[in-house]
């Protein structure tokens, strides 16, 4: 019998007698299944990565169960190579010994499985268990199952997974209080019912079968653990509904004689749809996506090419051949220096980079990128489907990115900076006690649209003095989207690197930088770009607002060193070091962006985020046209990105500042006049679209208005706070006119502090594949030791 149906067949492990009680406590709703799992790292290899693959797999909530019950519920049901890993298996395992006490570690899950499974509807009827060989001897008076019984609802399921040629021992049971699971399982065709624990049951009679097999006839009489259960429902109910994240045409039969397709990531039941979480996009493909034949494999950029949609109107090629310039520039940058990530200085010159290559520190193949492009990617895909700078949005994209390896050009997410980890697991924090607090199903908060509960909540989710260059790498696509109006370019450039990096120094190298780029798209020379008084030139593009001295430093041109490394330029993680050594590249590259990308990438380092922010100025300067060929066509993903290039040039030009009577005109060259002059300070930034505004863009992909073409929802306004810092300070406040940022400079350079050659401290290399016994080959290679002493 194959190990996935062990459970179904263990009836021949219970003691049959009553063991010592077990104390159980209400558990609080405190209680997560991340911590209730966390003690069995010894019994369970991976526990961790299970508990986080398991928990994106739940999108259907009823009965009043939380995430983390029904998460519980699912982790029962994985399978594993080893039976003995499964956590069916080592929980039986303890609740069937006489010594108890043992229980300890599974205490916490325990509660939370056995809390779940009482909110779920007692179901009675005749379910089936089995055993191997002949154990009818042991079953002649009444007995006691002391595990959780997995049973089988549906006899011709049964039969299916069973083996003819062996012998069986069959329990017919009457059952009063199963509890069916099978919206929340693993294998919803199992239609798996569970008794709980401590089960007493009625011997009613045994029998032998023509083909060698017994069967005992029981019936359930009561368990300890029946108190407050819900009411019963009968097992020949034709309501129930499968609700799982697996991608599967599930053969069991469904009232109308209609199949369960599998739901997509974002994707629920219209009537559980929560009031405040509404938002659904036009443009599925930039949305997290699993392969159809394949629920456990996530669509990489390069898979998402098949069902890609371009916007159906013309697009300014001028604008678009700088956008996309931009963005492949970053991307080569990114993938140019990947191989030899973390190799200092003295191991360039033996060993320089000439070319695109493979292998190396990440084991990638020529032109894939790391995380620099794959962060970039979640921010623009943002700004194209919310049509508008939403923070909440944002992070949420990167937490895909760091869960589940959304826009990974390897599936699954690597190359994680400890501050991006930090603030996403913040994130995370913040978003578990809205869910709480507003009662709102912790599944369905990344599509939150409820603009009340957005303003309040805090997405600053880094701490003063961060300052690693991860916030830099990923700027490209909010000053290509904002260009037109230049003043929320910059600042809403400050406020992306902020969300992650809480330092003066990211906020305000993230609008220079930003700056720099938008000059760009708008045909300034090399020469006026890089001029010494670039800032004082374009001062109203700043609100006025000063740079960080170190920053103002590199505007005035630090950088301008002949001598590049022996005079100082550094590829390092700290953003200040970042910043210089990319427009050191640019200005020394001789109007060559190979040039300038390998200077980048040979300093050492850092040296894929070097190139790739050199990349993002210098592809922008030189446009798509003029960048190597020969690198282009290795660019993993290169239609993806060129592709969410033209979005990025379509949604841009629609967009509009929401205030009508802010009257701020798009920027025009050489038109340096301060547009928010006259303009109310209380709404500069605010950059919510009115669902009920006319949009005068035509492509049938990027209506908001009224109703969702994909989900026929009404959809609400998108929002963000109005807050710019960790505790809610004004962001118009900051946008307005000689207003300051609210974040103080610190003198710690930077706490960026390492990067991890893990998805997660947790470890998600296990991913998604997990739950089909499968582990998914790290691309790893080595260098965990460099790692470790490296800051990022």
């Amino acid at each position: 019998m194959a190990h996935m149906t062990e459970r179904f067949i263990d009836a021949h492990q219970e003691p049959l007698q009553r063991l010592p009680s077990i104390e159980v406590y209400e558990i609080g709703p405190s209680i997560v299944i991340e911590e209730a799992t966390r003690k069995l790292q010894r019994s369970i290899n991976k526990i961790g990565d299970m508990t986080l693959a398991a928990k994106r797999f739940i999108t259907y909530l009823d009965n009043g169960l939380t995430i983390d019950e029904a998460t519980a519920i699912f982790l029962y049901t994985i399978k594993q190579e080893k039976v003995d890993q499964t956590v069916s298996f080592q929980l039986n395992r303890v609740l069937r010994s006489s010594q108890r006490n043992h229980l300890d570690s599974w205490l916490l899950y325990f509660q939370l499985f056995l809390s779940a499974l009482k909110k779920l509807p007692s179901t009675k009827g005749t379910i089936w268990r089995c055993a191997p060989g002949k154990i009818t001897p042991g079953y002649k008076s009444n007995c006691v199952w002391s595990g959780f019984s997995s049973c089988i609802g549906t006899w011709s399921v049964l039969a299916q997974l069973l083996d003819p040629s062996c012998d069986y021992t069959l329990f017919q049971i009457e059952c009063i209080n199963g509890k069916r699971i099978k919206n929340y399982s693993s294998r919803p065709e199992n239609d798996e019912v569970i008794l709980l624990p401590d089960t007493h049951l009625q011997f009613l009679g045994d029998k032998k079968l023509k083909h060698g097999w017994h069967v005992v006839y029981l019936q359930e009489m009561d368990s300890p653990y029946l108190q407050s259960a819900q009411p019963v429902e009968s097992l020949l109910s034709t309501h129930q509904t499968i609700r799982t994240n697996q991608d599967f045409n599930s053969n069991t039969p469904q009232p109308n004689d209609q199949k369960v397709q599998a739901l997509p990531y974002n994707t629920y039941n219209s009537t559980a749809i929560h009031p405040a979480c509404q938002f659904r996009t036009e443009k599925p493909w930039f949305d997290l996506q699993y392969h159809r034949n394949s629920a456990n494999s996530i669509m990489t950029p390069e898979h998402l090419r098949s069902i890609l949609k371009n916007p159906s109107t013309y697009v300014d090629n001028l604008i678009l051949g700088r956008v996309q310039g931009s963005m492949i520039g970053m991307a080569l940058g990114d993938a140019l220096g990947a191989h030899v990530e973390f190799r200092p200085r003295q191991y360039m010159i033996e060993n320089p980079v000439r070319d695109l290559q493979g292998g190396g520190t990440w084991g990638l193949a020529k032109g894939q990128f790391t995380d620099d492009t794959s962060m970039a990617l979640c921010l623009a895909n943002s700004l194209v489907c919310r049509k508008d700078f939403v923070p909440y949005d944002q992070l949420v994209r990167y937490k895909w990115w760091y869960r589940h390896g959304y826009m990974s050009s390897t599936g699954r997410c690597f190359d994680i900076g400890a501050a991006t980890s930090q603030s996403l697991h913040e994130f995370e924090y913040r978003q578990q006690i809205v869910a709480r607090s507003d009662k709102i199903p912790i599944d369905q908060l990344d599509f939150l649209s409820d603009t009340q509960i957005l303003s309040k909540f805090d997405v600053y989710c880094s701490k003063d003095g961060v300052a690693g260059n991860g916030a830099l790498m990923r700027l490209a696509p909010v000053p290509l989207f904002f260009y037109k109006y230049p003043v929320q370019a910059v600042e809403f450039s400050g406020v992306s690197g902020k969300l992650t990096h809480g330092d003066q120094k990211a906020y305000d190298a993230c609008r220079y930088y930003g700056a720099l780029i938008v000059a760009a798209l708008n045909g300034e020379t090399k020469k006026q770009l890089l001029h010494e008084d670039f800032y004082l030139r374009h001062e109203e593009w700043f609100n006025n607002k000063a740079l960080h001295p170190e920053v103002m430093r590199i505007a005035k041109g630090s950088y301008k060193i002949k001598g590049g490394y022996n005079g100082g330029i550094r590829g390092k993680g700290y953003i200040i070091n970042a910043l210089e050594a990319a427009l050191w590249a640019f200005w020394s590259d001789e109007n060559s962006f190979k040039k300038g990308a390998l200077n980048a990438v040979n300093l050492g380092d850092d040296t894929d985020t070097t190139a790739a922010i050199y990349g993002q100025l210098a592809g922008a300067y030189y446009t798509y046209e003029n960048l190597p060929a020969e690198w282009i066509k290795h660019v993993y993903a290169h239609d993806f990105i060129t592709c969410l290039s033209e979005w990025i040039v379509f949604e841009g030009q629609q967009w509009k500042p929401k205030s009508i009577s802010q009257n701020i005109q798009p920027y025009q060259p050489n038109s340096h006049t301060n547009h928010l002059a006259s303009c109310p300070q209380e709404n500069t930034l605010n950059p919510v679209r009115n669902a009920n505004e006319e949009d005068p863009q035509t492509s049938p992909f990027a209506s908001d208005q009224a109703f969702s073409r994909r989900s026929q929802l009404p959809l609400q306004s998108e929002y963000y706070p109005k807050e710019h810092n960790m505790y809610g300070t004004g962001l118009a406040t900051q946008t307005g006119i000689n207003s300051k940022p609210t974040a103080a400079a610190v003198n710690s350079d930077y706490n960026d502090t390492q990067r991890s050659g893990f998805s997660s401290k947790q470890g998600s290399e296990y991913n998604a594949s997990a739950l089909n016994g499968e582990k998914r080959n790290g691309s790893h290679r080595g260098f965990r030791h460099i790692l470790r002493k490296l800051r990022k």
